[in-house]
């Protein structure tokens, strides 16, 4: 796990590595010595992250092998899925540990799962205790995803998480490993007008709604400022929108490239791709995917 190291981001997106923090800790004090404090929002972020852009993918069926695809695409991180932390289940009974130990995989993101799906509030702090548990002696897992987030909060009537009981979650997982990134996804444009006043470390720009992917540059524009010096994911769905549509080839190719070429430039920290069973089901994807991979410049 020599890929994960300590780093500080700013606001612009670039970070100061481990021999300029000295040189950053004395401006601080400088400046606060002349008065001088910085707004919270501009404050940076300190969490463990990879140094290496996440080349990421969503598989949350027990029924699906991903080794192959792991293989063939070049994926180092995965989304994964498990039922609540009861208590009693064994790391090694998980899918999370499963998708740990496949060649390839360097970096898990464990989920918190939406209430109006049936997680209550107490088996979600039990869970995100764990996940933060283990991340301090599982340097793989690097992040706690709080799944569709804001949509949740607005369906507390159907038993969904209240924006509260999200603030519980978080102080829960924080006060185990505060280095432990907590990861909330921004669907645009309706989550662009959101406040996201929560300790939220990193950020999934999702496309889920196929009318705003012509929309995509200038939707990014408004993630990068609304989220000034957190690490954002470029992410697609293959199948997709109300109407549950395949993307086209020029739809996928079009975002995939666009978020391979923001990765290069270093405004994105990496891309997510839902799901592995599609790749599965569809395989030109596969193709049309490592034709835009082979763009990306890899450390």
């Amino acid at each position: 796990m020599s890929d994960i190291y300590h780093r500080l981001i700013l606001p612009a997106g670039r970070s100061i590595v481990p021999g300029r923090i000295l040189h950053a800790a004395l401006l601080a004090v400088f400046l606060s010595a002349m008065g001088v404090v910085p707004a919270l929002a501009d404050d940076p972020i300190d969490i463990d992250f990879p140094s290496e852009p996440l080349i990421s993918v969503w598989e949350h069926s027990d029924k699906v092998d991903i080794a192959p695809m792991i293989k063939e695409v070049g994926f180092n991180t995965v989304w994964t899925h498990d039922k609540p932390y009861d208590g009693k289940m064994k790391l090694e009974d998980t899918l999370m540990y499963r998708h740990m130990k496949t060649p390839g995989v360097k970096y898990i993101i464990a989920k918190i799962e939406r209430g109006i799906w049936g997680w209550k509030f107490d088996e979600a702090m039990r869970h995100a205790a764990w996940i933060a548990e283990l991340s301090l002696t599982h340097k793989e897992i690097i992040g706690l995803y709080l799944n569709d987030f804001y949509e949740e909060t607005e369906e507390t009537a159907k038993g969904g998480h209240s924006a509260d009981e999200f603030r519980q979650i978080i102080a829960q997982a924080k006060g185990i490993n505060p280095r432990l990134a907590i990861w909330a996804p921004c669907y645009p444009p309706g989550d662009l007008d959101k406040p996201y006043d929560f300790d939220i470390d990193a950020i999934i720009f999702s496309f889920y709604d196929t009318t705003q992917l012509q929309n995509h540059e200038q939707l990014l524009d408004q993630v990068l400022k609304k989220f000034p010096g957190k690490p954002i994911l470029g992410s697609l769905y293959l199948d997709a929108g109300s109407e549950h549509r395949w993307l086209t080839e020029q739809e996928f190719k079009g975002l995939m490239d666009f978020f391979v070429e923001k990765v290069n430039e270093g405004r994105l920290a990496g891309i997510r791709v839902f799901r592995v069973e599609s790749l599965i089901q569809r395989p030109e994807y596969v193709i049309w995917l490592k034709e835009s991979l082979s763009k990306l410049k890899r450390p």
